[in-house]
């Protein structure tokens, strides 16, 4: 995550798919204490636009008036900080980790064990790598398979970017944790829907329970819900399915 991204459509989205499933007393996961873990860093030598799809506000006028007035004024403000967001009190139950990915591997295990211990005792946990995971894309089999952070983290370009597969076991494994949300950014090795496809057979052979939906604007992201239980699971499909359903032009379940 960087501060150039702070208040763009990929955050708006974000939010008001947390608020709408932790601030709404009607959510059976209402008042759960969620853990945002930003994979902070300094983008460096990195020459390009992102971060500018700001001028999304028209478009989504109505969807969430407190958070599109919220993440307006920070961008009137020229406040694109990632502690503004906390500040705005956007997630009523939320901490958010800021520590910056360090990009040395032994600096790498260390900011792990913070970003884990600060973790440790919310029910949901969020991770925002740039990216998302760190994947292989074999476009002959339309396959991704997540990278290990001790044999890749080294050959892996901008690491900070990305999540690797013992971070996502780690952060999962966690005996608080009730739901992982892992955001993951699509790219271009294969259609978006043969990723898709792809990503959830790889998850969910490690983790069984696994939910996800796609914000569609512009470049489209997923988040991935990894769940500890076929209840929650149905919990949380229940009620992303309603919220799809209200927001159809932005978001789509994956089925």
């Amino acid at each position: 995550m960087q501060n150039k991204y702070v208040a763009d459509v990929g955050d708006f989205g974000k939010f008001q798919l947390f608020r709408y499933l932790f601030n709404d007393t009607q959510s059976p996961f209402y008042g759960k204490s969620l853990a945002q873990i930003w994979f902070m860093h300094q983008g460096e030598n990195e020459r390009n636009n992102d971060g500018r799809h700001i001028d999304y506000f028209k478009r989504m006028a109505g969807t969430d008036e407190y958070l599109e007035s919220s993440l307006l004024s920070l961008l009137m403000r020229d406040r694109r900080e990632v502690e503004e967001l906390e500040r705005l009190k956007l997630l009523e139950n939320g901490r958010f980790f800021y520590d910056e990915v360090p990009r040395a591997y032994e600096d790498r295990q260390q900011w792990l064990q913070r970003a884990i211990w600060f973790a440790h005792a919310n029910p949901i946990v969020a991770v925002a790598p740039d990216n998302g995971m760190a994947l292989r894309c074999v476009r002959s089999e339309r396959t991704m398979t997540l990278l290990s952070l001790k044999e890749h983290y080294r050959s892996k370009v901008n690491p900070q970017k990305y999540i690797f597969e013992e971070e996502i076991g780690h952060f999962f494994g966690l005996p608080t944790t009730e739901i992982l949300i892992v955001y993951q950014h699509l790219g271009r090795c294969m259609s978006h829907d043969a990723q898709t496809e792809s990503l959830m057979r790889t998850l969910r052979k490690t983790y069984r329970f696994v939910v996800a939906v796609k914000h569609k604007p512009y470049s489209p992201r997923l988040f991935f819900f990894l769940c500890k239980s076929e209840v929650i699971s149905e919990q949380l499909r229940y009620r992303l399915n309603h919220f799809v359903q209200v927001y159809a032009a932005f978001w789509e379940l994956i089925r």
